[in-house]
């Protein structure tokens, strides 16, 4: 079994309709298991989402743009996974 996580923000819910077309697409690959998890407001994800990602084979990142970069909560989680 592959473990695939898909990790977004979305500020107007246009990245969250790419990251269910994402899961929706992984998802339908023999043996994939994939959990999304979605950065809230303050730039969090589930405390749980730490395990997830350490077991993931594979990570798919998304985030909304704001002036040319992402969006700070997903900087947050971006800088805070650094060491994991």
């Amino acid at each position: 079994m592959t473990n695939i996580a898909v990790v977004y923000f979305s500020g107007y819910g246009h990245t969250a309709k790419q990251a269910e077309a994402v899961h929706k697409g992984a998802a339908s690959v023999k043996g994939a298991k994939v959990t999304t998890l979605k950065i809230d407001e303050t730039g969090d994800i589930p405390e749980s989402g730490w395990d997830t990602l350490k077991a993931a084979d594979a990570i798919a990142f998304g985030s909304s743009t704001y002036m040319g970069g992402p969006a700070w909560q997903f900087q947050k989680v971006a800088d805070t996974s650094s060491k994991p």
